[in-house]
């Protein structure tokens, strides 16, 4: 009961929030309290994206990360996305277009437990990855929802628009809630 009662504060605390207090909202929100274990889905071939909250402002998925497990390089289709880390350590590679119209590397920012990052319909594109032979576990918040991203096909070496989906849906309040 107390992973629901938490989740809803959380939920209500974004609800009512300008997508420019989201940062400082994930920093001092006490997530000790929730147990995601229900709501995590794991496999050892890929990260898995288990959303557990959506309505027309934001969504909130859940990305369980085995060992060394990463995304494709991409972007959020001109959405905000934060990344608040819960366990594990894990490294954001960016990137940008060059004249060429090709990805360059940019920098790397590594992410430690209870740390934030956000990324805007500026930042380009990015790649996330866990950095350690053990798991890791993040929350990421979509403003708005994104159904799709330009993502970086390796196979084809070029960018390709890409319709996203969960791996679970698993809602733990109801998305009509009112605060």
């Amino acid at each position: 009961m107390k992973t629901e009662e938490q989740i809803r504060t959380l939920i209500g605390l974004l609800s009512k929030s300008s997508k420019e207090d989201y940062t400082e909202i994930l920093l001092n929100f006490s997530f000790e309290d929730i147990d995601f274990s229900e709501i995590e889905y794991w496999e050892p071939q890929c990260y898995t994206r288990n959303c557990f909250y959506k309505d027309d402002n934001f969504e909130l998925i859940l990305i369980c990360w085995d060992k060394c497990q990463k995304t494709a390089i991409h972007d959020h289709d001109g959405e905000d996305c934060w990344v608040y880390l819960l366990e594990g350590k894990m490294e954001e590679d960016f990137y940008r277009l060059n004249d060429n119209e090709q990805l360059e590397f940019c920098a790397t920012n590594v992410l430690g437990k209870g740390q934030v990052t956000k990324s805007d319909k500026l930042s380009g594109f990015h790649r996330l990855r866990n950095s350690k032979n053990s798991r890791a576990l993040s929350l990421h918040v979509y403003a708005k929802p994104i159904e799709q991203s330009l993502t970086f096909d390796e196979s084809v070496g070029k960018l390709i628009d890409k319709k996203l989906k969960y791996d679970t849906f698993k809602s733990v309040v109801p998305s009509q809630v009112i605060y």
